[in-house]
């Protein structure tokens, strides 16, 4: 940082005694404020040259050079400043210092640091939501999130991820609306993943409680948003007890399409042929039910329902 030398005499001869000396005072901050900086006291120098500016600004014509360095230096140094807050994670004061750089670099006419400044406070709230997301602190974490799409609207991933910490805290009703916001900003793929999950939770909930009819619906959402295996085998049962047997075969054979080697195979096998029987096709019934005939469990029953289906 170059400091300002005066030569008091022409200052003297040309602009009168007090204006001079004012000029000296003002000087003599500037190049306090430059020493101060010199030394990496940051926060000194910035006091300083805000004292050098406000001093050099009474002074009219004579004091534009030392108004003119102060500007080009004063935003930066809020900037250094925020910076150093968030290397110690105060972001109260990071945001802060950031935001008065912004404003002042705007006024002073400063566009690169202007820029930096504000492009900087998203990135610093974005890493702290990211770092209160995976320390478990979930509302601190959706309401930092929330302050990132505040400042940028279009940020998909810090919707995505406001979602997860809402989802985590309970707040159902809140993330689907959220992860439906992160699907319109470019996050669909991800966000959908998370919609069918809690659809997927919602109609397990329904299942234990014997609600047929929620579970089999918000398994249907479930698959809207990613199709998997788990909802098709809720949406079968469900529909099967709710004798929508149309449904029922569908999901149930879209579950083992999906799951061919499954634990339960036999079992699904034998209900999806029950389904497609009460549906009214008897021809596809029938193949499940020889293919199982001979099992321990489920054969005796699937030669039954053969018998009775006239399978040939």
């Amino acid at each position: 940082m170059k400091k300002l030398l005066v030569t008091l005499m022409i200052a003297l001869c040309s602009i009168g005694i007090t204006v001079a000396q004012d000029l000296e005072k003002a000087t003599e901050l500037y190049n306090n404020a430059a020493a101060a900086l010199e030394i990496s006291d940051t926060p000194g120098a910035l006091d300083l040259f805000q004292q050098a500016m406000t001093m050099a600004s009474s002074l009219g014509e004579e004091g534009v050079e030392i108004v003119n360095n102060c500007k080009g230096i004063i935003p930066k140094l809020h900037l250094s400043i925020g910076k150093d807050y968030a290397k110690i994670k105060d972001m109260d004061n990071a945001i802060a210092s950031l935001n008065k750089a912004t404003e002042l670099a705007k006024e002073y006419g400063d566009q690169e640091t202007a820029t930096e400044a504000s492009d900087l406070i998203p990135q610093l709230l974005m890493a702290e939501g990211n770092s209160l997301l995976n320390d478990k602190k979930y509302p601190e974490a959706a309401a930092m999130y929330k302050k990132v799409t505040a400042i940028e609207p279009d940020n998909g991933m810090a919707f995505l991820r406001m979602g997860m910490a809402q989802t985590a805290s309970g707040e159902t009703d809140a993330a689907i609306e959220t992860f439906t916001t992160a699907v319109e900003k470019g996050e669909a793929e991800n966000a959908n993943k998370q919609l069918s999950n809690i659809y997927l939770k919602k109609a397990a909930a329904c299942q234990k409680e014997k609600d047929s009819k929620g579970a089999m619906e918000a398994a249907q959402k479930s698959v809207e948003y990613l199709d998997n295996a788990t909802a098709q085998k809720i949406i079968g049962l469900s529909a099967l007890s709710l004798k929508q047997n149309k449904v029922a075969a569908d999901a149930l054979e879209a579950y083992l399409a999906m799951q061919p080697d499954a634990k339960d195979k036999v079992q699904i096998m034998y209900q999806l042929g029950v389904a497609l029987a009460a549906s009214g096709q008897n021809s596809k019934a029938c193949g499940y039910f020889k293919q199982i005939s001979s099992d321990a469990k489920w054969g005796e029953a699937a030669r039954y329902q053969a018998t009775t289906l006239k399978c040939n």
